[in-house]
């Protein structure tokens, strides 16, 4: 099928109306773009007469490195598009290898299934559709085609709103309570009947989890996960990359709509006002300054310190595509945690494949007896935590193409 006018497109599909419009009308998204506003119509989960845009708000409430949201799309048809990543929005000091901005491809594509299926649609996915694909070609060549076919009973249909209760992901419903919790944890240890109960839910398709569930061998990752932030953020080349993505107060988190931010830190209250007001700032010299820092980290060692399990996603090999898969895995099992009353939180630092991590991520290797061409992708604490915050995203009109 010919490829649609952008502009065309646009126009028919009134994509003048911007996310935060449509997020307004969508209860999936109701608390993360709209957490003050109680007059949100829940009943109602599409506003665009073209599925594929319905199906790209749910993908974009993915988790993602850095809050990047480091996507953009190109639109086919009304059922179908290709999924880019945007070049623009790497992070080239901390993820050379571009793994974990493709990791974040795979969270995005899984979300955008999910939120499909509630509206009756299976998405098929065709990954990397040009052929091979290597670094040079990011941003140039697509990671995925998205094709939206309705499903009635396992069967195509021409009226996929009949068959929204049969079709519907089991975790459709905890797309608007996905969100990733810094916090510190509360009550037990996961206990294995928990984590069968996750995994049941999550149904992992690509990648080999570990778990630790023991309060010793917790607290050995848990120091190694610290080296690992400590490493990350005295280190000025490569706590920088973190200053560029950081938003220093409300109004540019709401502005900006993307990056981090110290309430998804869970920093919050005096002590969130205390450090934007005079220990952190844009400025190299104020970001990099050493008491904020240093509170900084012994805030974080406390948080992670309080860890209820650990979390280890193991891929057999370590390409581009194992990276996207192990995305849609690692999704699942956020939202399947949270099903069951779980929260995680990735600390994946330690696996990042710049020069200063090197010996720290070789030697967290070698401890887990990872063969040559296998890779740990993700690395996460679990726990109970009441905290709540939602990150925002941009409008989708800025991620099109």
């Amino acid at each position: 099928m010919n490829q649609i006018n952008r502009m065309q497109f646009l126009s028919q599909a009134g994509i003048t109306m911007t996310a935060l419009a449509f997020l307004k009308q969508c209860s999936f998204a109701f608390p993360r773009q709209m957490e003050k506003n109680k007059t949100a119509n829940k009943d109602q989960y599409t506003v665009f007469e073209e599925p594929i845009l319905n199906a790209i708000l749910y993908g974009i409430t993915a988790p993602n490195p850095h809050n990047t949201q480091a996507w953009k799309f190109k639109i086919v048809n009304p059922e179908e598009m290709l999924l880019y990543v945007d070049e623009t929005r790497l992070l080239p000091i901390t993820d050379p290898s571009t793994r974990q901005i493709h990791i974040g491809q795979g969270t995005f594509l899984e979300c955008l299934a999910i939120g499909a299926s509630s509206m009756g649609y299976e998405a098929r996915f065709t990954f990397f559709p040009e052929g091979s694909y290597a670094k040079k070609d990011i941003g140039k060549k697509p990671i995925a085609k998205i094709k939206l076919v309705p499903q009635r009973n396992g069967l195509d249909v021409r009226f996929p709103i009949l068959s929204k209760a049969n079709s519907q992901d089991s975790l459709f419903p905890f797309l608007e309570k996905r969100r990733t919790v810094r916090s510190q944890y509360e009550g037990d240890l996961l206990q294995k009947k928990e984590l069968d109960s996750i995994l049941e839910d999550a149904k992992p398709k690509h990648s080999e989890l570990i778990s630790i569930l023991e309060e010793n061998g917790i607290q050995v990752v848990i120091r190694q996960a610290m080296d690992a932030m400590r490493i990350e953020t005295l280190n000025v080349r490569t706590a920088d990359e973190s200053r560029i993505w950081f938003r220093f107060n409300d109004k540019e988190i709401q502005t900006k709509r993307d990056g981090i931010a110290l309430p998804d830190q869970a920093v919050t209250g005096f002590q969130r006002w205390m450090l934007e007001s005079f220990f952190m700032g844009p400025e190299p010299e104020k970001f990099h300054n050493k008491t904020g820092v240093s509170q900084f980290l012994a805030a974080y060692e406390k948080k992670i310190q309080s860890a209820k399990g650990i979390l280890i996603w193991k891929t057999q090999s370590n390409g581009f595509e194992d990276w996207v898969k192990v995305g849609r895995d690692y999704v699942r099992f956020q939202l399947a945690a949270e099903k069951n009353g779980f929260v995680i939180h990735p600390m994946s630092q330690i696996v990042q494949e710049y020069q200063e991590m090197d010996e720290l991520r070789k030697s967290f290797e070698a401890q887990f007896q990872i063969g040559k061409q296998q890779k740990i992708q993700m690395i996460a604490r679990i726990g109970r935590s009441e905290y709540k915050y939602f990150t925002p995203r941009r409008e989708l009109k800025s991620m099109l193409i």
